[in-house]
């Protein structure tokens, strides 16, 4: 027996107890295909063993090409199992079922001089086999599906988080480690001179496989595989240093017997199997304390936990502070990553959240609250996989929830995500969280109570000085605003818009010589003298918008219209102003005529507002204007070279009134309602507006509007509920429009308003 022999019996123990444990806690498909993948190592394993004592070239192929047939499927079995683990059975069954005939084919090669030609004497191996024409295509393979295998672990690693992610860490480690320990048996196949010296390291997978089983609840097997990992491994050391002493210290020792037994010999393996009796309690002292310390480092005094969270809730009245300091004691003591509290006002109501260790605060709804705190504490480990509390808790990064109860009314419920060092929960947390929940729903009530009361005085304070303040200013609003409108409806009936009307009617019948023919020069001066009144009126009537806003007194008359054509029109009035500033205006239209159903005429005074502004704050250069369509919106943009708007200015810009510094000096005559108008029109349509600019470089002023512009209370809409649907849509909007005519009558007159 040497340590190649050794090796194998090492490998074929510990792949044979891992496969044996995750079966017998679960056969679904994860812990199914380890198991299988822990039969072809341990098949192989054993069969290495028989080929190594074998005494006969004949039984020696036999063992070579036995253990091959497990050692064919190794890889495929490997692939499976990944794809299990990481939920891609289903979607990969195809390339799955490939796979396994793929390796199938292998296998029937196995028994042939293709696959092993036949073995020599190689390095001291009496009988090491030579591989055939087929084996080296086998290798090939063999190798790309370890490669691929671990690549898609590898993928998922740097997706994954939590206790799922160092899962993979160790699954990774110990088969990249086994797998390469395994290879090297391969080499000596081509004759290269180097002894499979790493075969022990098959077994690291073993390991590596058991610390995230214990660790990291790897295919959910209990704690209880700690201790008999432990055990295994003492019982390894032990036979390995038993089997050491005997083969190797007996030929230092006794080199001149050889291959007999002497009296000497009997002695020392009787001292040596006293020694390994005695050595074994201590051994096992100090390798269950260094697996405690690995695997149960993180612990605590029960007793000293409860006393702080008895003393804390106790001590702690405020519900928030309350919350807070338990959550703290809880991820400080028992090492939880994360905690979470929902708290409840009434069964249909959360009254407070509280978290710890969360990036964003989880959104729990009442039925989710309903669900998981019917039957106690819920620990995610001990669901089935796909339940809904399962499902549930996983949504959350949930661990654990405690339903906080008191005289059986549900008060909150209390998440707790996994242990930060990956361990499962124990019996000892279990009860520690049993206890605690009650105590904390006494806690919260007590403290909710004495929020109410402290909100309720609060409440009573605050609300008669808000109320006494709003009267006051509700007060002097009314008033202020009251005598704004008297003066403003007095200044524009009598002495704006009666004068100015007269003027441009007079100025009109002038031009169009009512009163007798005119010289070109004098009509020239009477054009300028109309075109000035008709410039008043219009400021007139931007005034009385402004009132009519601040007063809600503004409709809209809701209308489909085509609004390519509508601002063609609106260019082709300003076409002389472009002209007449040496300015080149280009107009970018969708292919088709894009219709809008909204007010129109207030439309068309925004579009043409923003390109004769375009125009007056543009010295010399071009001005574009975009109309398109983006998703169900119409949008419309235009876009100069001009002055521009400062930056510090802009958040002012739409304001009533307001005028940047530069505008002020480029066109002193300047309102300042143009740009506030059409923020609020574009606004009542349920639109947005598009502005931005760069003092000195231009400025785009533009907006985004719904194709179907909503009825709000301040529209008035064609298809009025009043009006009968088989009334004519020219009928319909005669009648809409006499409303909004009737709106603007003396106040004593009914104001009809569509809602």
């Amino acid at each position: 027996m040497n340590l190649f022999t050794i090796s194998a019996l090492v490998n074929f123990i510990t792949s044979s107890v891992l496969g044996i444990f995750v079966i017998a806690k679960s056969r679904n498909a994860k812990n199914t295909s380890f198991f299988a993948f822990c039969l072809l190592v341990a098949f192989w394993s054993l069969n290495y063993f028989f080929w190594q004592i074998a005494r006969t070239a004949d039984s020696a192929m036999l063992s070579i090409r036995i253990l091959m047939a497990g050692a064919i499927f190794i890889p495929v079995a490997y692939l499976h199992f990944v794809y299990a683990f990481l939920g891609l059975l289903k979607k990969k069954k195809i390339t799955l079922i490939l796979s396994y005939l793929l390796f199938f084919v292998f296998f029937l090669t196995d028994f042939t001089p293709y696959f092993i030609d036949h073995t020599e004497q190689l390095l001291g191996f009496k009988f090491w086999p030579i591989a055939g024409p087929a084996y080296s295509l086998f290798l090939i393979v063999w190798f790309f599906y370890v490669i691929y295998s671990t690549y898609l672990l590898l993928k998922a690693f740097r997706t994954s988080k939590g206790v799922f992610r160092l899962q993979i860490k160790y699954i990774i480690l110990g088969m990249v480690i086994g797998f390469i320990g395994g290879s090297t048996n391969y080499l000596l196949w081509y004759r290269i001179p180097i002894p499979p010296v790493t075969n022990i390291l098959v077994s690291v997978y073993v390991g590596s496989i058991a610390y995230a089983i214990i660790k990291h609840r790897l295919m959910d097997i209990r704690l209880i595989v700690a201790k008999s990992v432990a055990f295994i491994i003492l019982l390894a050391l032990i036979g390995f240093f038993y089997t050491f002493s005997m083969i190797w210290l007996e030929k230092i020792i006794f080199p001149e017997t050889a291959g007999t037994l002497t009296p000497d010999q009997i002695i020392f393996r009787i001292l040596l199997t006293l020694l390994v009796i005695f050595a074994f309690q201590p051994l096992k002292k100090f390798i269950t304390k260094k697996t405690d310390r690995i695997f149960f480092k993180q612990s605590y005094d029960p007793d000293q936990l409860l006393d702080k969270l008895a003393h804390t809730m106790s001590s702690s009245i405020v519900l928030i502070e309350l919350l807070y300091k338990v959550l703290n004691i809880l991820v400080e003591e028992v090492k939880v990553s994360r905690g979470f509290f929902v708290i409840l006002k009434d069964e249909k109501t959360v009254d407070t959240t509280q978290g710890v260790g969360y990036k964003k605060s989880p959104m729990v709804g009442l039925k989710e609250i309903e669900a998981i705190s019917q039957d106690g504490l819920c620990i995610y480990d001990e669901f089935e996989e796909g339940s809904r509390i399962k499902n549930i808790l996983k949504k959350h990064e949930a661990s654990v929830v405690i339903p906080l109860k008191a005289n059986d009314k549900l008060t909150g419920v209390l998440f707790l995500g996994e242990k930060s060092s990956g361990d499962m929960f124990s019996g000892q947390d279990i009860k520690i969280f049993e206890i605690l929940g009650p105590e904390v729903a006494v806690a919260v009530e007590n403290a909710k109570s004495y929020e109410e009361i402290q909100q309720f005085n609060a409440m009573l304070t605050t609300e008669i000085k808000k109320a006494t303040h709003d009267l006051e200013k509700a007060n002097q609003n009314l008033r202020e605003l009251d005598k704004a409108k008297d003066e403003f409806i007095t200044m524009a009936s009598h002495q704006l818009r009666t004068p100015l009307t007269a003027i441009k009617g007079y100025l009109s019948m002038l031009l169009e010589g009512d009163a007798g023919e005119i010289k070109v020069g004098q009509y020239e001066f009477v054009q300028e003298a109309y075109y000035g009144a008709t410039r008043m009126v219009s400021l007139i009537n931007d005034l009385l918008n402004v009132s009519r806003m601040e007063t809600g007194r503004f409709f809209l008359e809701v209308s489909e219209f085509d609004v390519t054509k509508t601002t063609e029109e609106e260019i082709k009035q300003l076409d002389k102003a472009v002209k007449d500033k040496g300015l080149k205006l280009v107009f970018n239209k969708s292919s088709k005529h894009l219709t809008l159903c909204a007010d129109e005429m207030k439309v068309r005074q925004v579009i043409m507002n923003f390109i004769d502004n375009a125009i007056y704050y543009t010295l010399n250069g071009k001005i574009t204007v975009k109309l398109y369509e983006e998703e169900e919106k119409i949008c419309f943009e235009v876009t100069d070279n001009g002055i521009g708007v400062p930056a510090e200015q802009q958040k002012h810009l739409f304001t009533k009134f307001y005028r940047a510094e530069n505008a002020r000096s480029t066109r002193p005559d300047g309102t300042g309602l143009g740009l506030f108008m059409a923020k609020k029109v574009i606004e009542e349509h349920h639109g947005e507006i598009i502005f931005h600019s760069v003092e000195g470089k231009g400025s785009t002023f533009g907006f985004k509007l719904p194709k179907t512009a909503p009825v709000t209370k301040n529209s008035v809409s064609p298809f009025d509920k009043n009006i009968p649907l088989e009334t004519p849509i020219n009928e319909a909007k005669e009648i809409v429009s006499k409303k909004m005519k009737d709106d603007e009558k003396p106040a004593e007159r009914e104001r009809v308003e569509v809602k």
